[in-house]
């Protein structure tokens, strides 16, 4: 009972409360002698102050008939409750705005704050842009908390809503077109995704001698999200098949971004461009980057072994290629040779 009534007087909205309103707010079966001590601890942990000049109620033992609530230490097991659970939270969770609100608000709330730290905790800030729906789901397992539930606000509240790169449809992919693939009116289209705009621009001249429809500017982690519309974008029949190829920067980043292609399209990496990169003289410098090994594992099991161990020696020195040591006109004669009509083999 002591706690139910205290939470009824943190919620109370004004700042003085009479006898009978507590008796009202109290379990209606209690009786006096259990409802009096339960009073008196309120009054002695000093959360309720008597107005003396009110007067007793004449009972045995007695109780003041009207009392003054002080909201701050009625408050306070919340607030330490608050304190300790942002110490284990995420660090980009900001819990703040909890102290202004009721426990019941933050009782209503932690559950889904749970989840969040969870996510974050387990995956990190989202590199990729998602719709409102996908991320929801991936958050609190609800597809319509975040529209339809609460959840943007609670998100803005704590402070990671323009983390969470939620956007309310994904941007259009920036591609070129190989009209000679729509004439053939091919079954089955291939697509060849690059990270960095760079390498785009120095593959798009030799694009008509390749067996691909289209070639796709990856933006790093947007086109995770954008591939989505690739068929209404390049106005493919529904019943066409669709493979990717990736080529992004030999580095923890790169590999992630590809494995997020993986996982969601069955991208496959392009073998003999990272070859071709692997001929090049590393850079440092990326010694910080976030470390995801299934993503390598993945990643090296399309490699031969010897290059495999190549990969894995300069990661673990903090050593990086990015694509753009590939020179353009070595680039373009290593895609003509190994993706030209008539040479690329099966993804």
């Amino acid at each position: 009972m002591y706690e139910t009534l205290l939470r009824h007087l943190e919620s109370w909205k004004r700042g003085k409360i009479t006898l009978t309103q507590l008796e009202e707010l109290a379990d209606p079966g209690m009786t006096y002698s259990s409802f009096q001590p339960v009073v008196r601890q309120l009054i002695d942990n000093h959360i309720l102050i008597p107005v003396i000049s009110h007067g007793l109620n004449g009972k045995n033992p007695p109780l003041p008939l009207s009392y003054r609530i002080r909201k701050s230490v009625v408050a306070q097991p919340r607030k330490r409750e608050i304190q300790s659970t942002q110490l284990r939270f995420h660090p980009d969770i900001k819990l703040d705005g909890y102290y202004s609100l009721s426990s019941s608000k933050w009782n209503e709330d932690l559950p889904f704050l749970e989840k969040i730290n969870c996510y974050l905790t387990n995956n990190g800030v989202p590199r990729e842009e998602a719709t409102a729906p996908e991320r929801s789901f991936q958050l609190v397992g609800d597809e319509k908390w975040i529209d339809e539930k609460g959840g943007r606000k609670l998100l803005e509240m704590i402070g990671i809503w323009e983390l969470l790169r939620i956007t309310p449809l994904p941007d259009p992919l920036m591609l070129a077109v190989n009209p000679g693939n729509f004439r053939e009116n091919k079954s089955v289209h291939r697509h060849l995704i690059v990270e960095n705009k760079t390498t785009f621009y120095a593959i798009q001249p030799v694009l008509p001698a390749l067996t691909y429809t289209a070639l796709i500017y990856g933006a790093g982690w947007k086109a995770v999200s954008g591939l989505g519309n690739l068929q209404g974008q390049l106005g493919l029949p529904d019943e066409a098949e669709n493979r990717y190829m990736y080529f992004g920067d030999l580095d923890h980043e790169g590999i992630s971004i590809w494995h997020a292609m993986y996982e969601r399209y069955q991208a496959v990496p392009a073998v003999e461009l990272y070859q071709g990169l692997l001929r090049q003289t590393p850079s440092a410098g990326k010694e910080s980057q976030m470390v995801r090994d299934v993503a390598i594992q993945r990643f090296l099991s399309f490699f031969p072994e010897e290059d495999g161990k190549q990969i894995s020696h300069l990661l673990q020195q903090g050593k990086y290629l990015p694509q753009e040591a590939l020179e353009a006109e070595s680039l373009r004669q290593l895609m003509k040779t190994c993706y030209g009509c008539g040479t690329q083999r099966e993804e």
